[in-house]
């Protein structure tokens, strides 16, 4: 619920941009609608968490957290 855009919107932006598209999104709502869902992972969020956010869901994060830093450690190299 954002003016002038939607979630959807915000979510297409990132992942169209040469500079954002790498940044993993996480989608957190409160509303439970698997279309929405589906939709928002298609659309290129890694992950899509119900709140309350659990610790479980957390934990989910980690690997695409290490695979940026990956990522970022090897632009880091190559531009050395």
């Amino acid at each position: 619920c954002m003016p002038g855009m939607t979630g959807y919107d915000l979510l297409r932006k990132i992942k169209e941009s040469n500079s954002l598209k790498d940044i993993p999104v996480v989608i957190m709502s409160s509303e439970n609608v698997p279309s929405r869902i589906n939709r928002c992972l298609e659309e290129g969020a890694e992950e899509f968490f119900l709140k309350p956010v659990q610790q479980s869901d957390v934990n989910k994060l980690k690997p695409h957290l290490l695979k940026t830093k990956v990522k970022n450690v090897g632009e880091q190299t190559n531009n050395i």
